[in-house]
């Protein structure tokens, strides 16, 4: 039987944890807390994980440097890593993607919101995804005018 699915969420608050676990059922979701750059381990010993949650710091650059120390280890560079931000520190979102987090969700943050992005960054980016092949024709259609001359 395969092992569950694994989250580690840094510094998450206890609203946002129990959404995290209603949007990830039989996950194994692993908090921890007061989370800095300095106080990862070294080489990724924290353990293998399929998504990466940064609860947002009062203080700013701690948060960075955490998404920047997460993606130097080893083997966490495509792990998805969702960035929870407080609505009065919207400022933050773009230094958090410059430094690396593949997303961020404002607070409150709801279950089939957290699902549907962690599917997206799984996707990885592919611009045009979402108007790929809708204008193909189901069938040759000799008589269609596609422009030009014949």
């Amino acid at each position: 039987m395969p092992s569950p699915s694994r989250a580690i969420a840094f510094d998450v608050d206890e609203a946002s944890l129990l959404t995290l676990r209603e949007a990830f059922p039989g996950w194994e979701i692993e908090a921890v807390e007061g989370a800095t750059a300095a106080s990862l381990p070294p080489g990724g010993a924290i353990g293998a994980a399929d998504l990466l949650i940064i609860g947002a710091h009062e203080d700013h650059a701690n948060t960075v440097a955490l998404c920047q120390g997460l993606r130097q280890q080893a083997g966490r560079a495509v792990i998805p890593l969702i960035v929870l931000v407080p609505p009065a520190q919207a400022a933050l979102v773009n230094d958090v993607l410059k430094a690396g987090a593949n997303s961020c969700l404002v607070l409150p943050i709801h279950a089939k919101e957290v699902a549907s992005m962690l599917m997206r960054a799984r996707g990885g980016n592919q611009p045009g995804r979402h108007t790929r092949n809708l204008e193909r024709a189901q069938t040759e259609d000799r008589w269609r005018d596609d422009g030009g001359q014949g």
